[in-house]
């Protein structure tokens, strides 16, 4: 198969890179140069629970036209799903389709915008990657990577599909209701994941220290009076019972801390402010998501746009306001 990967991050250079050892055609997509850079000059480096791997695979910053993928695999963060649905719909083969495997809801909407829905379909993953440096991705959890028809069902091409990720080493299924099992992860991550970012704690800190799980029952609460009023049967008989296991059997760091250390634009618009969006069309109060979502954001600002302030630099700031 011929497969353009779509956002060289550490979860999609872990993917593509493991589909190319199997002879794929792999091509990745991506709008950091360096990273583009390394995996051109060096090949892709992907270690962790895998061993370590170099593969040699191309990479562009560029829309690839006339590529004729037979799959585009999404993997660039929510923020950029558009841009992506636009590059994969360039880089595809008349008879091709796309995947999303994102974090979030709104993606596949986005992508069928673009694509139409017959040239769409989704997947969920609980595989867990870090990006180490430029052409280097670090897969440190291997879980469970579940794929299907936005409609329900499966089908050729996600079977074929699902065969090819379990021979490229990943445990993998077709899920018959695939966007129940995308809700369920939504809701997880939703559970979990700003609430590290916010803070500054990792899963099994939140997890004990009292004030903090009291705050994530509250973020549940809403979670699931929203999937309630929505009509929506999640994948997780016990969404609350996993999230608390969960967070008190790891220590681990959610990509949306990862974003936030790092001074990158998180994903909260596609996790906790969709709750806030979907309570707010069916009359579900949500204060404590739509509190933490004001959080993160000036979290976010701080670490994104205030990094390397000095002293001087909030005198400078302080004088022009008082002139202001």
């Amino acid at each position: 198969m011929r497969i353009c990967v779509i956002g060289a991050g550490a979860m999609g250079a872990a993917y593509g890179g493991l589909l190319s050892k199997l002879g794929h055609d792999v091509n990745f997509v991506d709008v950091w140069t360096d990273n583009v850079d390394a995996i051109n000059a060096n090949g892709l480096r992907v270690d962790g629970v895998k061993g370590i791997q170099i593969f040699k695979v191309a990479a562009t910053n560029n829309t690839p036209r006339d590529l004729n993928a037979d799959i585009a695999m999404i993997w660039t963060d929510s923020n950029n799903t558009r841009q992506a649905a636009e590059t994969a719909k360039a880089a595809l083969a008349p008879d091709g389709y796309a995947i999303t495997l994102q974090n979030g809801i709104g993606n596949v909407e986005i992508l069928i915008d673009v694509l139409g829905k017959a040239r769409v379909a989704a997947g969920s993953s609980m595989c867990s990657a870090a990006m180490q440096g430029p052409g280097h991705s670090t897969l440190t959890h291997m879980g469970m990577t579940s794929v299907g028809e936005v409609g329900g069902g499966s089908s050729p091409r996600v079977e074929a599909l699902c065969a090819e990720l379990q021979k490229a080493g990943f445990e993998a299924r077709v899920y018959p209701d695939i966007m129940s099992l995308i809700w369920t992860k939504f809701s997880l991550n939703c559970s979990i994941n700003a609430l590290c970012a916010t803070t500054g704690l990792r899963l099994g800190e939140l997890a004990r220290l009292p004030a903090m799980d009291r705050f994530q029952d509250r973020i549940v609460d809403e979670i699931l009076a929203v999937v309630a009023a929505k009509g929506i049967k999640l994948a997780d008989p016990d969404l609350r019972a996993t999230v608390k296991l969960h967070c008190r059997k790891k220590f681990s760091r959610p990509s949306m801390m990862q974003h936030v250390d790092a001074g990158k634009r998180t994903e909260i618009d596609a996790l906790n402010a969709k709750i806030v969006d979907e309570g707010a069309k069916l009359g579900v109060p949500t204060p404590y998501n739509d509190a933490l979502v004001m959080l993160l954001k000036g979290v976010e600002h701080k670490a994104r746009d205030c990094r390397g302030r000095s002293e001087d630099d909030y005198a400078r700031l302080e004088a022009a306001a008082q002139k202001g």
